[in-house]
């Protein structure tokens, strides 16, 4: 009744799968882009699980009908979410990838960016695992799970690098046990873990009794020092590291958290 099966040249349109070329291409893609603002923000005030298709369509300037068009359901929506939050989660981490540095300092760097967003944006920073459960991907579009698969890969490749970087510049020395993919999850985990935590189970005593204003860094620091990935906290001052990536390369999402008290 309303394209609940999308057209799959149409679906790799909405996805951003291609850059579009006509007026009428780029016009979709924009109003693709418009709805998943607002689903954004019905999400950000009722949370995931009062997001409905017909709410979604009820804040929309367009027909319900249109709606569907671009998104097969409500999962649809959610995993074109995570899509959104993992791009801008890439603008953030690109703005470190090449600073000047060690391995360690670049991977600290993806760390200040990830709280950075973790804080602008608490519910899109915990997205990815609501658009990975079964009942999402299920009943998702292929078009759109593809897509989302494509940005996590893209974002596995840059960790690897700067694990690989770590080895060959010998600040990192691996056991047998340990493999770079499990350096690279333990640092995702960590990162998702840490802030979800921090931002939204504030009223836990584990949580609440914290006082340290660098407790993400002081988590990354026990799990990098740990690995004994070099230079350690102990022969590097990364409290100081941290300030100087925040105001050097996030300054104005810095001023932003501070206007809006977090």
């Amino acid at each position: 009744m309303f394209g609940l099966n999308c057209n799959k040249e149409r679906c790799a349109l909405f996805s951003g799968e291609r850059v579009p070329k006509t007026k009428k291409q780029q016009a979709i893609a924009e109003r693709d882009h418009e709805l998943i603002m607002l689903a954004k923000d019905l999400v950000n005030k009722e949370g995931f699980a009062n997001l409905t298709m017909d709410k979604l369509a009820s804040i929309s300037p367009y027909s319900k009908g249109t709606v569907y068009n671009h998104f097969c359901s409500k999962e649809d929506v959610i995993v074109a979410l995570c899509s959104h939050a993992i791009k801008v989660e890439m603008t953030l981490f690109n703005r470190v990838l090449d600073m000047e540095g060690s391995s360690r300092d670049i991977l600290m760097g993806v760390h200040v960016a990830y709280h950075i967003f973790a804080r602008l944006e608490p519910i899109l920073s915990t997205c990815l695992l609501t658009a990975k459960t079964p009942w999402v991907i299920d009943k998702a579009s292929n078009t759109r799970v593809e897509m989302l698969n494509q940005l996590e890969e893209q974002m596995v490749d840059n960790a690897d690098a700067i694990v690989n970087r770590a080895l060959e510049e010998g600040s990192l020395a691996m056991s047998a046990a340990v493999s770079t993919d499990a350096v690279v999850f333990a640092n995702w985990s960590l990162a998702v873990g840490s802030n979800a935590l921090i931002t939204n189970a504030t009223n836990s005593r584990c949580i609440h009794r914290l006082q340290d204003p660098f407790t993400i860094l002081n988590n990354v620091n026990m799990l990098l020092d740990g690995m004994n990935w070099k230079p350690l906290s102990s022969e590097r001052d990364y409290k100081r590291l941290w300030k100087h990536i925040e105001q050097t390369f996030f300054a104005e999402e810095i001023e932003l958290l501070s206007q809006l008290g977090r």
